[in-house]
């Protein structure tokens, strides 16, 4: 089964997720079988597993249930292992993953590069030091072609190491969704790799942030900090408080089980618009 391997050159906060969902919701447009598979980060699961509905992002990680809403889902920690339990069991037209994009061994796959011009204050440097996995341009060169996110906000650093290569290159826009659509005064919580991006992108959007509480990526919220987070909505407006995706699937019956925080947060939906969808399709079918 041929392979999509979605890549990002940050460590976390690459827009990898939503691209994701924009490439599996593309490939079930066109009448394709499709399935993507996760190493399930934070989850608790590591042999290869079909996520299914009583799983819990502790068990999966929050991308894995995120996901499984639009396709079938599968975790591994193990990569191969996966690919393999997958090909022997199962039968698509396409394989998407969001790890694996340096991965050599792996054959008859289609790396895309995703670099999201809403990225700005990270550390250039390499990991540890820095927000990078490695060279910028190491990530370049292993991409069959580079899914530009909001071009126009692109540093004139990334844009001189994306012009000097050869690589075919598409652009797309992030569009945002969430229940209150007017200005609204805002308490964003969040635990995902580049907080200030959330952030960012609220007060793009006139969003008066009253206050702003990080957590560590993908966070698991305890049920103290549920109730902290619920006490807080009390004393606003219903839906002041707002998250991300990623964050809402960490908030489930386990540590929320009657619903009370999730019925006062609004959530901020991501979704990727292709500037050109055809061109996509020639690449990949």
């Amino acid at each position: 089964m041929p392979i999509i391997s979605i890549g990002s050159p940050l460590i976390g906060g690459g827009g990898k997720t939503p691209t994701e969902i924009a490439i599996i919701n593309l490939l079930i447009s066109q009448g394709k079988s499709v399935c993507s598979l996760l190493k399930g980060y934070s989850g608790s699961i590591k042999e290869p597993t079909l996520v299914t509905k009583k799983h819990r992002s502790n068990d999966v990680g929050d991308e894995s249930i995120l996901l499984s809403n639009i396709s079938d889902t599968f975790v591994s920690n193990n990569r191969t292992k996966g690919l393999k339990y997958i090909n022997d069991n199962f039968k698509y037209d396409f394989i998407v993953m969001d790890d694996g994009y340096r991965d050599v061994s792996v054959e008859n796959k289609i790396n895309i590069l995703v670099i999201d011009g809403n990225i700005s204050n990270i550390n250039h440097y390499q990991f540890p030091a820095g927000d990078y996995i490695g060279k910028l341009e190491t990530s370049i060169n292993l991409a069959d072609f580079i899914l530009i996110v909001d071009p126009d906000k692109l540093s004139n650093q990334i844009k001189k190491s994306i012009s000097s290569s050869s690589k075919i290159i598409i652009q797309a826009s992030t569009h945002f969704k969430n229940k209150c659509s007017e200005i609204c005064d805002r308490v964003a919580f969040t635990g995902i790799g580049l907080p200030n991006k959330f952030y960012r992108s609220l007060i793009e959007r006139n969003h008066n942030l009253l206050d702003k509480i990080a957590f560590k990526n993908h966070h698991r919220f305890t049920k103290e900090e549920i109730e902290q987070l619920i006490n807080i909505g009390k004393s606003h407006k219903k839906y002041t408080l707002i998250t991300t995706e990623k964050d809402f699937v960490r908030i489930d019956d386990q540590n929320d089980p009657n619903h009370k925080l999730r019925k006062m947060i609004d959530v901020q939906i991501i979704e990727i618009k292709f500037d050109n969808v055809n061109s996509i399709l020639d690449i990949i079918k």
